[in-house]
């Protein structure tokens, strides 16, 4: 069962990426927290060793990403505000929930910066959803029972994107997402593509395409 879904999502991603985006995703599985380089794990603080196992999954799959495009050092250092830091000419996005973790990966010369995000396909709790709305956002025909989980999931992939371009720390507030017109805009005048995907997971991609 776990084989299908992981192979449902990656479907799901690949339908959401553009041209140039490559991605893929892995159960996270105890004893993940072996593919930590010993690089990146000093980079690291030191985390509780769940939060490890899917740091481990995701880096897991960014190194295969890597090895893919011809990368001999495939070490993804921390930044001090946590965000991965990519090998010279690719960027790239890592994130999971509680049980699957996701990774994506472009030339930088395709697009100039990407974010994704996966959360479970279940409804935000109301008093988050509050937190995550904001009144510039425009829902369009988003499905209610899913709209809060999508809205955040979007907005984490945006502020994902954003950051290697902006370094400006954002909050929820700071981001509006127009569904309609597949766009975020953050409070310093950042568009960002944004898509998402709904089943068997939330999956949410945003990204900044490479002006030609």
């Amino acid at each position: 069962m776990s084989a299908s879904i992981q192979h449902t999502v990656e479907q799901a991603l690949a339908g959401l990426a553009p041209p140039g985006l490559s991605g893929g995703c892995r159960h996270i599985l105890a004893g993940d927290e072996q593919y930590i380089l010993p690089a990146e794990g000093a980079s690291m603080a030191t985390r509780a060793p769940g939060a490890r196992a899917a740091t481990g999954a995701g880096r897991h799959i960014a190194h295969e990403l890597l090895r893919r495009r011809g990368c001999v050092n495939r070490a993804i250092l921390r930044g001090q505000l946590g965000n991965p830091i990519w090998p010279a000419g690719l960027v790239g996005s890592i994130a999971h929930d509680d049980t699957m973790a996701v990774a994506v990966i472009a030339r930088s010369d395709a697009l100039r910066s990407v974010g994704v995000d996966i959360e479970p396909a279940l409804p935000l709790p109301d008093d988050l959803r509050a937190v995550v709305a904001a009144s510039e956002d425009r829902l369009g025909d988003l499905d209610p029972n899913l709209g809060g989980r999508i809205l955040f999931a979007v907005k984490e992939a945006a502020y994902k994107a954003s950051f290697p371009l902006d370094g400006r720390v954002l909050g929820f507030e700071d981001i509006a997402v127009d569904f309609e017109k597949g766009e975020a805009v953050t409070s310093w005048g950042r568009r960002l593509a944004v898509r998402f995907a709904t089943s068997p997971c939330i999956l949410a991609l945003a990204y900044a395409a490479v002006e030609r």
